[in-house]
Formats: structure tokens, sequence, C-alpha cells
């Protein structure tokens, strides 16, 4: 299950993009925000009560694109591809549309 929270508590990493706007995969308000890569308009989460996520659209990045940010203490790529699939099925979106996950490049 997830949940909306007003912001995440921990260090977000990105590990996924979708070929969406923020508001297409998001229910409800946007926040703004900035940090120290840029201006962003996103929304922040709990996965099953225990993993902070962000989806958010910074400025700089392309249109119509939105990045999946888990918390930072998620390392292994296998259990952060399951967190993918299972953040794009609470949101309903379809696997189409991921562009890029941290398994496509998990050095970086």
């Amino acid at each position: 299950m997830i949940e909306p929270i007003g912001s995440v508590s921990v260090d977000v990493v990105p590990q996924a993009i979708v070929a969406l706007p923020v508001g297409e995969i998001v229910a409800g308000e946007l926040s703004s925000g900035s940090d120290d890569l840029d201006y962003f308009e996103g929304a922040s989460f709990r996965l099953d009560n225990r993993i902070e996520i962000a989806v958010r659209h910074y400025r700089g990045h392309p249109e119509n694109t939105s990045t999946i940010y888990i918390d930072r203490r998620e390392s292994n790529v296998e259990q952060i591809t399951w967190l993918i699939r299972r953040i794009l099925e609470e949101f309903r979106v379809p696997l189409e549309a991921l562009r890029w996950e941290r398994r496509n490049d998990p050095d970086l």
C-alpha cells in the first residue's frame, strides 16, 4: 500500500525514469520545492508503511518525464527492481512507460 506523506525524511536517490508527467502518475496535489539539484514538482509517499519514495520532475529534465526516487538505504538492485514494479503497480503506470531503471546501470 502506498500513502502520501508531506515530504521525505530520508535521502532518496533516482531509481527509475517514467515517460509520463508527474501529474499523470500521482493523484492529488503536487508540491514544489528545491534541493541541491534544482527546482522540482512532485509528491512524496511511504510504501508499505516503511519505505519512503518521491516522484519528481526537475526543471532541467525532459518534459513529460518523472523520476522515481527511493530511500538511499535500499541498495540491492534486485530489491530496487522489485520496488519499482510495486510502485508502478500502485500508481497504475504501465510498464511500457518505464524508460530507465537502476538495473540498467547498477553502478551509477
